[in-house]
């Protein structure tokens, strides 16, 4: 796991771009999961979402497109971004 994952933190901004409920609660998500040092993936992400499964694809998607995550990396992981890499709209 990087370095990045371990030292995730929610952002308070996450609140201030005007996102979806759903969005917000997916990287929300993903903070749990980094924080708790396990892989931030679809899968680790289904584990503990509660709504439709295309709904995380449409907010883990907006999360990407906003620059909030990256999944570039190995696999199917996704690493938060700081905030400084925010697409602010």
């Amino acid at each position: 796991m990087t370095a990045s994952l371990l030292n995730a933190r929610m952002d308070q901004q996450i609140f201030k771009l005007g996102l979806a409920v759903e969005t917000i609660s997916a990287y929300l998500l993903c903070c749990a999961l980094a924080d708790e040092r396990r892989p931030v993936t679809r899968a680790s992400l289904l584990q503990v979402w509660n709504a439709a499964p295309g709904a995380l694809d449409r907010a883990l998607a907006e999360l990407v497109e906003r620059a909030i995550l990256d999944h570039s990396g190995p696999a199917d992981e996704y690493r938060i971004l700081p905030t400084s890499a925010w697409r602010k709209a």
